[in-house]
């Protein structure tokens, strides 16, 4: 135990937490009291007592004679006193230590309340002295409040892993989601194909490096694709691919075992990012600890308070503007009244309404981040019929879940397309359930929800739907990691979700095909074996508008089946201090931190 916690056991023991402000605070004791209270020997009770007075934390006045008890007067008040240790354990970077030390020490919020006021103030832009050399450091430090379950591109399935990973490697492509939405060049410059799509062959640049000063090869390509096809939960993305090899150093051949006119659209995706072939073999244990890659940043420390990354300087498509990234991992169980309205940048991510300074920069737009209902299809259940799944899809009311939770638009589909966006496209009818809720013969079995705490107010305001009309929710709460756990979602008779669609079709096909996913141990075999035969369709057809075509008819038989229950299209509100430039929120719901700039110092800082 710490001095400071020390300290704060015995304001707790002996100060009343409501005394008045100015109060002397001191009481009567006895060293055998202190020794059951800190479960130690009357020797180190007396170390304490004097450690505690080197500190100027209290003042001891000994008993003198026989049965005089001593005396120990404190000289800070409790609350000043937990606010300035939570603030020092953040300042050393021990932010989640801080948040249990308010939880341990604290029965109501306005310690912790002050100290996230206080947090407020830490994130934003910030110029820094430079540890390691004269000047200072443009640093952009943020909060999030989930920590990465994996940076390893194979195994991705959450959206803040996928761009974690976008800033640390980089994929042969990348694809551009502007007016054109095309495929540009970014390891590889220029690629082409034979004539049925079966093969293809991408040129690598020249002089790219890994963050350990090895130059990029073909081999990294083909190390990379080979580990993602054998072993990953993301295999899907080469599942028509037959061998890749090296032609010459710089020059990749791909041979598939059918036509696929998507696959430099597929290899954009994060989970395609190449890795340094000669690290990973070597020891790919010690690698995952602290990965690099080619990206614009290189990770420098990872623990479970706090990432780290720092400026590529030779980075091959131009060096960011900022030296450097701090990205402090926050508790899930923060209360939302009070999480974080930063100072300098808001991200509306906690669903309340922030109110910026009236010059403040605001972007706004439909994050295309659906939250839905799966059902478990291959588990006994209610969710089994066909007309109970269909009964509940029509007591949601979307527009009114809109006002009382969410912010955003009704969702019918997975994008937020204009056409369903009508009015019309969403009918709330309880009669008519209610109808079909007799068809299927629900008899009362309880349904098992699974979802996040991310997720309590819309899992709650569906049970409550559902139990007006007679059908019981238990709502069972579990980690983030729940879309990714298939035994959890086997379990599950239905999951509510947000899922994230950064890139259309590749997304569409990531959500049908990627085995460990909950989306497709949800559906029933023959629906998955008619979808992955669409899919194979999809993948050997050039045409954009014939593909659409039959991405429709996935989602009319998925509507049809009444799988899933869209609910809302997340609204997206930022609001940017005007010295903050390039701030821009990309198709995974995060920003870009290659292109953020700052066009004036906050701190002053010595030359």
């Amino acid at each position: 135990m710490l001095t400071e916690e020390r300290y704060l056991t015995l304001l707790n023991e002996y100060i009343a937490r409501d005394i008045p402000a100015g109060s002397v605070m001191d009481k009567e004791i006895t060293l055998n009291e202190l020794t059951k209270l800190f479960h130690c020997t009357e020797r180190n009770v007396k170390l304490i007592v004097r450690k505690l007075e080197e500190e100027k934390l209290i003042v001891w006045h000994p008993g003198r004679g026989r049965g005089n008890r001593s005396r120990i007067e404190f000289r800070v008040p409790r609350d000043e006193f937990l606010l300035q240790y939570a603030q020092r354990l953040a300042d050393k970077g021990e932010y989640r230590t801080a948040f249990e030390v308010l939880n341990q020490y604290e029965e109501d919020q306005v310690v912790l309340d002050q100290f996230m006021k206080w947090l407020n103030g830490q994130f934003g832009y910030s110029e820094e002295e430079n540890s390691n050399s004269a000047g200072c450091i443009d640093l952009f430090r943020l909060p999030v409040y989930r920590a990465p379950l994996t940076l390893d591109p194979a195994n991705l399935f959450h959206s803040f892993d996928a761009h974690l990973t976008r800033q640390i490697f980089d994929r042969l492509v990348q694809y551009e989601s502007d007016e054109n939405s095309k495929v540009v060049p970014m390891l590889a410059h220029h690629w082409e194909s034979n004539d049925d799509g079966t093969q293809w062959v991408f040129h690598l640049r020249k002089g790219v490096r890994f963050h350990h000063k090895r130059e990029l090869t073909a081999h990294d390509v083909v190390f990379t694709f080979n580990r993602l096809r054998n072993r990953s939960m993301n295999e899907w993305l080469l599942f028509t691919m037959d061998r890749v090899e090296a032609l010459n150093p710089i020059t990749v051949k791909i041979v598939l075992k059918q036509p696929n006119w998507l696959l430099p659209r597929m290899l954009c995706s994060a989970c395609a990012a190449i890795l340094p072939a000669d690290l990973v073999s070597e020891n790919e244990e010690m690698f995952w600890r602290m990965p690099i890659g080619t990206g614009a940043f290189r990770l420098t420390h990872w623990s479970s308070n706090l990432i780290n990354l720092s400026v590529n300087t030779e980075y091959f498509l131009g060096r960011a503007y900022l030296d450097a990234v701090s990205i402090v991992i926050l508790p899930e169980e923060v209360p939302g009244s009070s999480r974080l309205r930063w100072e300098k940048l808001i991200d509306n991510e906690a669903r309340f309404p922030s109110k910026p300074e009236k010059d403040w920069n605001q972007i706004e737009g439909l994050e295309k981040i659906c939250s839905l209902i799966s059902w478990n299809r291959n588990k006994p259940g209610p969710q089994q019929s066909l007309s109970f799944r269909q009964a509940v899809n029509l007591i949601i009311d979307r527009r009114q879940l809109i006002q009382d939770v969410e912010r955003g638009a009704p969702a019918r589909g997975f994008l937020p397309r204009e056409e369903r966006l009508a009015s019309s496209a969403f009918r709330y009818d309880r009669n008519a359930a209610l109808q079909l809720l007799q068809e299927s013969g629900y008899d009362g079995t309880p349904l098992n929800l699974v979802t996040t705490i991310q997720q309590s107010e819309d899992a709650s305001w569906f049970a409550e739907q559902c139990a007006s009309v007679g059908i019981n929710v238990q709502i069972n709460y579990v980690s983030f990691n729940v879309c990714s756990d298939e035994d959890i979602s086997a379990e599950a008779d239905c999951i509510l979700a947000s899922l994230a669609f950064a890139d259309d079709e590749v997304c569409q096909l990531e959500t049908y095909l990627q085995s460990q996913g909950f989306i497709y141990n949800h559906m029933e075999h023959n629906l998955r074996k008619w979808i992955f035969g669409i899919t194979e369709e999809i993948l050997a057809t050039a045409s954009i508008e014939a593909r659409s075509a039959l991405f429709q008819q996935i989602e009319f038989r998925l509507q049809d089946e009444a799988q899933f229950l869209f609910l809302v299209h997340r609204k997206i509100n930022t609001y940017v201090h005007p010295s903050i430039r390039g701030i821009g929120i990309n198709r995974l719901g995060w920003m870009d931190f290659k292109d953020i700039w700052l066009t004036s110092p906050i701190c002053d800082c010595d030359e």
